[in-house]
This record gives C-alpha cells, sequence and structure tokens, in this order.
C-alpha cells in the first residue's frame, strides 16, 4: 500500500515524479503529494483523490521548476483520507520534509514525548513523529540527523527525507518496508517498486535494512548505520517482464485475466521437462538429504495466496504424504503449531513485501524452521530473506484483485510438489506422469477455457446486476474454489458472496436460500461429482437459480442447474486453475456493470505492507 518515489537529476523533476506515481497506482491510495526543491528552497503540493487531481492542482497552483524532489500516494490507516494528513509531512516549521510507507509502532509515545519538548501536532499520522524528531535532534547535517533518530522508531518503514538547509539532498531509508534505488545517466531515482524506475532506468539497487542512501547532484552514498559504505550491487531489471501497459484492453485486471496463459508458460518453461520437473534454484538447499530430514510443512500465506496455499496442501500431502497445515499470515506468529528444524515453511506472497507474511517468516525462522518463499518478485523482501526462492514468472499485476498471479503460485506449487516427491523417490510413478502431461497441456487448457466461458460470464454478470447477495458452493478442491471465487466477488463486485461446501448447506446455511437467489456450483471433482449433484438438487427445491460449472463430458450437471458452463477436463489438481477463470470474469463483469473501478476496488490496495 502507498508508494514513494524520488528523483534527482538535470532535468524537471515534477513530471517525472507524477509518471512514477501513475505508475505505482496499482498499490492502491486515497491521496498524492509531491515535494519539489529549486535548490534554494522546497514547495509542497497535496491532494485528496487521484494522481489527476493533485495534476490538476498542480494546473493552478504550480511549483518551481526543481529538478530535485520525493513524491507520495497515501492508503489511509492513521488518520482519515485529507490533505492534512498527505505526504509530504513537515514539522513545525518547513526544515524537514518527509514522505513514509509502513507503520511506526511507537508513535502514540513519541508524539507524547515530543508534545510535552513543545511540538505542536497538525495531523493525525503516524508520520508526523518524524520530521518532529528530525527539528528536536537537528545536527546541522541531514544524514547525520536522521542517521541518530532511526534508532527511535520501531516498526516498518521507507523513508525518503529533504531538507530546506540542504535542498540539493534526499536521504532514503528502508526497514522491512519496499524501497528501490534506480541509477541513470548523470540521474538517480526512487520507488517502492520497480516498474515505476522502467521508464527511466534499468539499473537497481533495493535498498536493504539497516543501509542510509545519500542522493546528492552526481553522487550517491549508502552507508550501514555505522558510518560504513556500501558498495551497491546494482542489477540490471528485465523490462520484458515488467509490461505494465494495457494494450487493447480496457482494464488492467482483464488484461491479466487474459494473460494467464502466457504467465503459466513463463511459470513451467525450463523447469517442466520431459523427463520431470527440474527445480535448480533450489538444488543447493534442498538436497535428497534435507528432504528427508522433513516432518511436516507448513503454509503460510494471506488473501487469495492462502486459497491457493490450500490447494497446494493438497497436492503435497498426495505426493508426499507429508501433514501439511496452511494458516494465515495473521495467525501465524500468534497461533502456529510446535515448529523446529524439520518443519518446512512455505511462504507465498505476490509482492515479496506482505508484512503479515514478512512476520510469518521471522517466526519461522526464531524456530529455526527451514524457509521457502513463492513470490513473483525477484529482489522482494521475501525472496532475499527466505533460505530459498521459486519465482513465479507472471509479470506484474497491477490490479488489485489477483487473479494470473494466483493461478501461476498454484502451478509453481505443483511443480515444487513433484520435484520433491522425484527426489525422495514417492509415489506411483505413472500417476505423477499424468500430472506432468496435464501440466504441460494446462497453457493451452487455460486459453481454451478462456474462449468457452467469456461470453457466458459476461450474459450472467448482466443477470445478476440488481442482486446482492450470491453462493458459491462446492465439495473438496471445488470449495477451495469456491472461497476464492466469493473472495473476487466481494472485492471487485462488492456483492455480499459466500462459499459453502456444498455438503454442509442442510446444517443450516440452507435457511438464507430463497427464490431467485443466484448459486454458483462448482462440480469439477470427479470422485465427489455425483454428491455435489445431490446437493444441486437440494438447492433447485428452494428455487435457487444455479449455475454449474463443470467439466466437458458431464452432462448431467445440466439437468439440474438452470445453467451450466464447460470447462476442459484435465487433472483434478489443475481443475481449480481452470475452473478459477469464469469466477475471475464473473467478477470482473460483475463490477464493471455495476459501475465499479475494477482494478482499483475501494479501501483495498496491492501491496500490503503494513500488519
Amino acid at each position: 500500500m502507498s508508494g514513494i518515489v524520488g528523483f534527482l537529476g538535470n532535468r524537471s523533476a515534477v513530471p517525472i515524479l507524477l509518471d512514477c506515481l501513475d505508475t505505482l497506482d496499482y498499490r492502491g491510495y486515497d491521496s498524492a503529494g509531491i515535494a519539489v526543491s529549486d535548490s534554494h528552497n522546497i514547495e509542497i503540493r497535496k491532494a485528496v483523490g487521484r494522481i489527476k487531481d493533485l495534476r490538476t492542482l498542480l494546473l493552478r497552483e504550480p511549483v518551481k521548476q526543481g529538478t530535485l524532489g520525493i513524491g507520495h500516494t497515501r492508503w489511509a490507516t492513521h488518520g482519515t483520507p485529507s490533505a492534512t494528513n498527505s505526504h509530504p509531512l513537515t514539522g513545525c516549521d518547513h526544515r524537514f520534509v518527509v514522505v513514509h510507507n509502513g507503520i511506526i509502532e511507537n508513535y502514540p509515545q513519541l508524539r507524547r514525548t515530543l508534545v510535552k519538548q513543545g511540538h505542536t501536532f497538525k495531523t493525525e499520522t503516524d508520520t508526523e513523529v518524524i520530521p518532529h524528531l528530525l527539528e528536536e535532534y537537528d545536527t546541522g547535517d541531514l544524514e547525520a540527523t536522521v542517521q541518530h533518530i532511526l534508532p527511535m522508531l520501531k516498526g516498518s518503514f521507507a523513508l525518503a527525507i529533504m531538507s530546506e538547509a540542504q535542498p540539493d539532498m534526499i536521504v532514503a531509508v528502508s526497514q522491512d518496508n519496499p524501497l528501490v534505488l534506480g541509477l541513470g545517466r548523470r540521474e538517480a531515482f526512487l520507488a517502492s517498486d520497480i516498474p515505476a524506475l522502467l521508464p527511466y532506468t534499468r539499473q537497481i539497487y533495493p535498498i536493504k535494512n539497516g543501509e542510509i542512501a545519500t542522493l546528492t547532484p552526481g553522487k550517491i552514498t549508502i552507508k550501514h548505520m555505522d558510518g560504513t559504505v556500501v558498495e551497491p550491487g546494482y542489477s540490471l531489471a528485465d523490462e520484458t517482464v515488467y509490461d505494465v501497459l494495457l494494450h487493447e484492453y480496457e482494464h488492467y485486471m482483464l488484461k491479466e485475466i487474459c494473460d494467464q496463459p502466457k504467465a503459466l508458460e513463463d511459470t513451467l518453461a525450463g523447469r517442466l521437462k520431459p523427463e520431470g520437473v527440474q527445480l535448480p534454484e533450489l538444488e543447493a538447499v534442498w538436497t535428497t538429504e534435507a528432504l528427508k530430514n522433513l516432518r511436516k510443512i507448513d503454509i503460510v500465506a494471506s488473501g487469495t495466496s492462502n486459497h491457493a496455499g490450500i490447494i497446494g496442501k493438497k497436492a503435497f500431502e498426495q505426493l508426499l504424504g507429508l501433514p501439511v497445515e496452511v494458516t494465515y499470515s495473521s495467525e501465524f506468529i500468534h497461533e502456529h503449531a510446535a515448529l523446529d528444524d524439520r518443519t518446512l515453511v512455505i511462504l507465498l506472497s505476490q509482492s515479496g513485501e506482505t508484512a503479515d507474511t514478512l512476520s510469518a517468516l521471522r517466526e519461522a525462522k526464531k524456530w529455526g524452521c527451514p524457509t521457502l518463499a513463492i513470490t513473483n518478485t525477484a529482489g522482494s523482501t521475501i525472496s532475499r530473506k527466505a533460505d530459498s526462492t521459486l519465482l513465479t514468472k507472471a509479470g506484474p499485476e497491477l490490479a488489485v484483485a489477483s487473479t494470473k498471479a494466483y493461478t501461476s503460485q498454484i502451478a509453481a506449487m505443483l511443480l515444487l510438489s513433484v520435484w520433491m516427491a522425484q527426489k525422495l523417490e514417492l509415489g506411483d510413478v505413472e500417476k505423477r506422469q499424468e500430472l506432468l502431461d496435464a501440466l504441460a497441456r494446462l497453457p493451452r487448457d487455460v486459453d481454451s477455457t478462456l474462449i468457452m466461458t467469456q461470453d457466458a460470464i459476461d450474459q450472467f454478470a448482466q443477470l445478476i446486476d440488481d442482486q446482492e447477495h450470491l453462493f458459491l458452493i462446492g465439495r473438496g478442491l471445488d470449495y477451495v474454489l469456491a472461497l476464492e471465487g466469493a473472495l473476487k466477488m466481494q472485492e471487485v463486485a462488492y456483492i455480499h458472496a459466500d462459499a459453502y461446501a456444498a455438503g454442509e448447506m442442510k446444517h443450516g446455511t440452507m435457511a438464507l436460500i430463497t427464490p431467485g437467489v443466484p448459486v454458483i456450483a462448482l462440480a469439477t471433482q470427479g470422485h465427489v461429482f455425483d454428491k455435489t449433484v445431490s446437493n444441486i438438487k437440494e438447492v433447485k427445491a428452494r428455487d435457487a437459480f444455479v449455475v454449474g460449472i463443470t467439466r466437458v463430458g458431464d452432462d448431467l450437471l445440466a439437468e439440474e442447474a438452470d445453467e451450466v458452463m464447460y470447462i476442459p477436463d484435465t487433472h483434478p489438481l489443475l481443475m481449480p486453475i481452470l475452473a478459477a477463470i469464469p469466477l475471475q470474469l464473473l467478477a470482473y463483469y460483475s463490477g464493471k456493470v455495476r459501475g465499479h473501478d475494477v482494478d482499483r476496488p475501494r479501501n483495498l490496495a496491492k501491496s500490503l505492507t503494513v500488519e
């Protein structure tokens, strides 16, 4: 959530800052602001709403054409969305200008102390303690002052700071919150995420915990907290994986749904071989002996990634015979079972920066657990901190509602489970080969599913436009998929959608089934197909409007449901990927029909960097 950008160079800073903020739009925000220096003084402009509102404000109240500045998009956590609470923030005077992403956990104590010392606060934010601390402990040198106050701050934070006394300098800090440095030709850039930098540079360096980056004209210095200089190892970002253009699509969500054949193809490429699965990135850590030492797997994730984790649980249990638990990241540090060095903790995070999941990673390490991250973002905090990392290769996902990252996570876990089974020589080789063959067909099957279901889903979305309640039912993996489908409808269409295990409907939920209420019945798992059909009959007996989703060839459903959508038949573990497509499309078209911003749902953010 929220986003930071910064620029220092020979060009006008304003258009660069605004364009970078536009690129970070997907992170979610409700206000935006910039601070620009002309090497003599710093001017600030802030607006509630979108970047376009900030642009309009700058047309009315332009700033001087400075070549150095910082910018911010704020997603309100402490204090309501308002111009006052928006960043950049200052203290009692304008000596220091700060933008901040994350949370200062001890801000109430710091604020009380600063008030006693004579400081006056103007905002409701936790961030405001930072410029006041800088004023209180001002050494006359910005870098030294920042270095002095950092130990006073508890929490996770990324900071970019300017000073009126040194208006040709930006100081940047990252502490458990992402901030990336970009190096251009006689220019320097800052951003919370790599895509914002790619129009200007591919030379990037993620600022690490305990490092302070100081940007001045013609020079970038990075130091540890003790003052020792760091030689940054800039890496070359692969701009081919950061396709952030809409092309012919109206919204990013639809583009990313339709991107899934390519995203899955890229995730499988080079890993799925005729002779089996190869994951060279894991070989150094996960020897056969290390895998034999495992007695349990814990999968930790939030939101959609948690649903992907439940599907991964089934694959690991079937192929490895190990007990597997799936826990919400926010619950893990408080509620986990016994952990030790024989428990593998797998952490799923699309961004690699999810605060709850990073807290779970630290908790796992505290107990000596080996850790493996599955993420879509190379160089992210979770990929650097985990013992090993398996990257999904879905490309950037800019819509808040996760689609291609979800299906790519499932594919990555299936690859991982097969690879581990191969190394341990577990299970039936023929059955394993059936799964591998189905994985090889998966991108084509997803493409076929998109073609088969898109028009029908659009029509169904029109039908339920006036409905405020929706139910999704299924058994086994279909129930997990129902949970994900309900979440998508809640996120994007703002419909009260509930998922239920189909066999449990008669144990209370049937009281909510009234004539005409829409029910989506998922029936893709062959071993419980007949049972699911029986549950559909029970729902139809109460005059619900039932739309079934099933495999090509399962014609029995057409006799019971009002409408049926067919998807290609494949391995049972892959059905949750194919059947997710119509549910994603339904959420998209339902949100669109209702006039919602499907890419930026209200009250939500893409990258949750606070707990």
